[in-house]
């Protein structure tokens, strides 16, 4: 991948806009399109076979409770959670509490809105990107401030490592129809957090809607290619939409890889991509049609759907629980108490899906 401080030139597709000053690059059709029908995502489907591996209980007692959980990364002893009202906090992996890191508040070693987190293992350091205050800091695995960055171009959403370059993917505060707000891709320099592209970010695009966090991940690598993925559908749940694209990284701009085309569907009605999950073969899809979710497994080499899921841990699908990959055909998923009598702190499950394989 090649790098540059030019603001990427973006496609004159229905969801990306062109970027700064820079010309329109010339669109490619989708080699790849995928349909999805009314009919299978209303109808029967097989259920999804799991092999469970593991789990991580973190109702352990003396744990805090947790309220929202906003990003997780894995160490081989240890897992780091983002929770949204105790920020950093650090497990061990039988989910016990081992200690805070950093402190919510709004002083310069602080942060108020602890929103992506990001492990360099080799460092022994962790990453925190600040939403509100749109800076990134560093602290120590022991918990100790080590840094923080001057102010980004945008409030940070999430980090991405690409040819050992840390990314950090941003969003800016207004938009109109208009003027969209823009999504932009900045390198920073792990050790001093300096922005290395400060006047312009690396890459750069505008999202036609109005609200664009949370995401989960808009960068994966699938077989080998870079794939970028915009949501269609962000605030505005009235609106509809029968297409939508995810696009592969090409040297330095954006072409369509796959072309998610729904067909069948009333017009009128509310339909769109809430969120998208990919791993190295397939892709798994919150589709919102009628106001009703539906979640999708997308089999990326064969450009089909293959099954739609409405439970996973004998529970009705929440969005928490899209198979998020952990390594290779490893994923996990985040398994909330529905007992309805007492809220208790969720398991962390580690599962395979043999069924996927097959």
């Amino acid at each position: 991948m090649k790098y540059s401080n030019l603001i990427l030139l973006v496609l004159s597709f229905s969801l990306l806009q062109n970027c700064g000053n820079k010309d329109h690059v010339d669109t490619k059709v989708s080699i790849n399109t995928i349909e999805i029908r009314k009919d299978f995502l209303l109808g029967d489907s097989l259920g999804l076979q799991i092999e469970i591996l593991d789990t991580i209980n973190l109702e352990a007692p003396g744990n805090p409770p947790l309220t929202a959980i906003q990003d997780i990364v894995f160490s081989e002893n240890f897992i780091l959670l983002s929770d949204r009202v105790h920020g950093l906090l650090k497990f061990d992996n039988n989910g016990s509490f081992l200690g805070k890191i950093g402190e919510k508040g709004e002083g310069p070693d602080e942060y108020t809105m602890p929103y992506a987190i990001h492990l360099d293992e080799k460092e022994n350091v962790v990453f925190v990107a600040d939403w509100q205050k749109m800076t990134v800091i560093s602290y120590n695995l022991e918990g100790k401030f080590e840094s923080t960055s001057n102010k980004l171009p945008g409030h940070p959403i999430s980090f991405y490592i690409e040819n050992d370059t840390l990314l950090v993917v941003q969003e800016t505060l207004n938009g109109t129809k208009e003027k969209p707000r823009q999504v932009v891709i900045s390198s920073i320099e792990p050790k001093t957090l300096e922005i290395e592209n400060w006047e312009r970010p690396l890459y750069g695009y505008h999202s036609n809607y109005t609200i664009i966090h949370p995401i989960l991940r808009i960068i994966s690598r699938v077989n080998n290619a870079i794939l970028f993925y915009m949501p269609i559908i962000r605030g505005d749940i009235s609106s509809h939409s029968d297409t939508d694209t995810i696009f592969r990284m090409e040297e330095d701009y954006l072409v369509p890889e796959y072309l998610l085309h729904f067909t069948g569907f009333d017009n009128t009605l509310q339909l769109g991509i809430s969120q998208v999950v990919m791993s190295d073969k397939n892709a798994f899809l919150h589709v919102v049609y009628d106001y009703r979710s539906f979640f999708i497994v997308i089999d990326l080499e064969n450009n089909r759907p293959l099954i739609h899921l409405r439970q996973l841990f004998d529970q009705e699908m929440t969005h928490e629980m899209i198979p998020k990959p952990l390594n290779k055909d490893v994923f996990y998923s985040i398994h909330r108490n529905e007992d309805g009598i007492e809220e208790k702190n969720p398991l962390i499950v580690m599962y395979r899906l043999p069924s996927l394989r097959n």
